[in-house]
């Protein structure tokens, strides 16, 4: 086969392949041959037919969309080997000549991967900011337990007053007409200011169990419905029942509540799981800064192509999360929330696919591979996540798709360890600013710009929007951040999986 390789831009390459007649009429007989088992031909047994009754029945031309199939793959991989090239995108053909008795020939286009130059990430050494438990964290966390057996009782002979929670029913009426989704029955609403429509909750306020009553509030001028959008709203209430939240007492009572014999069992317990969520985030705060250290070390012309896809498919995450929501994606495309979305994953882009080469170069570097014992953990651990039975597991293990997935897992937490095991780490004290810490503070010596927040900004449902869903929803929180070892991680298993 005759092979040319030519360079278009700085990580394309055009392949043009021509294959020897013979070898070409070898797969067209195979797939003759391989169709004729497949077709019922009168008169001949499967497979026994000859070419020119196949090809009549078939007809040519699906007899070569069956070779191409099978044969261009194969021609493929023997050119990306011959030419040893590192390619990161799949094929774009063009150019098919195909003809009996004639040599193959076709072009094919790929995007390959950028040349990284690293730079000495064996001896990086980062001022990592220390998380540490504030003096108030045993006693906060003790009320949180309180909070999670706090009851609602109902409140008898007394008016609302702020803080109790409210049943009502309502109907909410915008320009005299009722909107869409503006009923609800049995809402549960917490009588504090801010909550649901401003102005809405104060009120509330002083009227008794079974009022009907009147409110006007007004939509926000941001609001997501523009047709309601800053417009004011009467509300026909019916206050069916008051409530009042009781906290139980912090005391050895709550502690056997939540599995404790005592008090002083409780705190040691909570001050343990706090001991260890910090010790997760110092851990994890020292992963990202090295591997941005590292990623900032190196050089490597990043092509626009591989970022724009990282970037629609940070957005395509974003959209998933906004659709399960219950929000659509036209309506968010409307906000101002989006727009800041778009401009910050083009940087989050960048900064991932920079990451991403540059742990891939140095997994190639320092050589490191997965065995089959290191996976095993990993891959019980998902059969677990899935409720696998166990005839079910070696079918499960052996499919391709999750071994390679599992591999990454692996291969990540390696790369991860290995350059967190030759970093120097220094933890200073916190100063506010480790979400998007101050590299000048880093000792690797790199310049850049800030770092766009890691997780997408969904939008935030307003409170009000519970007025026209006519049910009390929890205000829709933005995306949560990534926890920064599994943002390390997530990057480094990316640099394996375009390896």
């Amino acid at each position: 086969m005759k092979v040319t390789l030519e360079r278009e831009g700085k990580n394309i390459v055009k392949l043009s392949l021509e294959l020897e007649t013979d070898r070409v009429s070898r797969a067209y007989e195979m797939a003759c041959r391989q169709l004729s088992q497949q077709v019922r031909i009168p008169g001949f047994r499967p497979g026994k037919a000859p070419r020119m009754i196949i090809e009549k029945t078939v007809g040519e031309e699906n007899i070569k969309r069956e070779t191409l199939e099978r044969l261009v793959p194969e021609l493929i991989n023997e050119a990306i080997y011959k030419e040893n090239l590192d390619i990161i995108t799949a094929p774009e053909y063009s150019n098919f000549e195909f003809k009996l008795g004639q040599p193959l020939k076709f072009d094919a286009k790929f995007e390959v991967r950028p040349e990284v130059v690293l730079g000495n990430y064996q001896e990086i050494e980062v001022n990592v900011p220390e998380v540490k438990l504030p003096e108030d964290a045993l006693e906060r966390a003790l009320t949180n337990v309180a909070e999670t057996k706090a009851s609602l009782q109902t409140v008898e002979g007394k008016p609302v007053e702020v803080g109790n929670t409210a049943v009502i029913d309502f109907e909410c009426r915008v320009d005299g007409n009722i909107i869409d989704g503006g009923k609800a029955e049995g809402m549960l609403l917490e009588v504090k200011e801010g909550s649901f429509l401003p102005g809405f909750c104060e009120q509330l306020v002083g009227h008794n169990s079974g009022d009907n009553f009147k409110v006007k509030a007004t939509f926000p001028a941001d609001y997501r419905r523009k047709e309601i959008a800053g417009k004011e709203a009467e509300f026909d209430v019916t206050l069916k029942e008051i409530r009042n939240k009781n906290t139980p007492a912090i005391d050895d009572e709550l502690a056997k509540s939540v599995g404790h014999d005592t008090l002083d069992a409780l705190k040691e317990s909570v001050i343990a799981e706090l001991g260890e969520v910090v010790k997760q985030e110092n851990e994890a705060r020292a992963q990202r800064m090295v591997v941005e250290a590292v990623a900032h070390l190196a050089t490597v012309d990043i092509p626009e192509t591989m970022v724009e896809r990282e970037r629609e498919l940070l957005i395509g995450q974003v959209r998933r999360y906004i659709e399960q929501g219950g929000q659509t994606w036209e309506e968010f495309e409307g906000s101002d929330d989006y727009k800041q979305m778009i401009e910050s994953k083009m940087s989050e882009a960048r900064q991932r696919v920079l990451t991403s080469l540059v742990l891939g170069a140095v997994v190639r570097e320092e050589k490191l591979t997965v065995n089959d014992e290191e996976m095993i953990p990993y891959l019980a651990d998902l059969a677990m996540r899935y409720n696998l039975r166990p005839d079910q597991f070696e079918e499960f293990a052996g499919n391709e798709e999750v071994r390679r997935q599992v591999a990454e897992e692996v291969l990540t937490g390696k790369v991860v360890e290995l350059l967190i095991g030759k970093a120097k780490i220094n933890y200073v004290p916190d100063d506010g600013c480790h979400e998007d810490h101050d590299h000048s503070q880093h000792e690797h010596g790199h310049e850049h710009g800030d770092k766009e927040k890691k997780a997408a900004k969904a939008e935030k449902t307003d409170k009000a929007e519970k007025a026209d869903k006519g049910e009390a929803k929890a205000e829709a929180k933005p995306e949560a951040k990534s926890e920064a070892k599994a943002e390390a991680k997530g990057d480094a298993k990316k640099a394996k999986k375009k390896d």
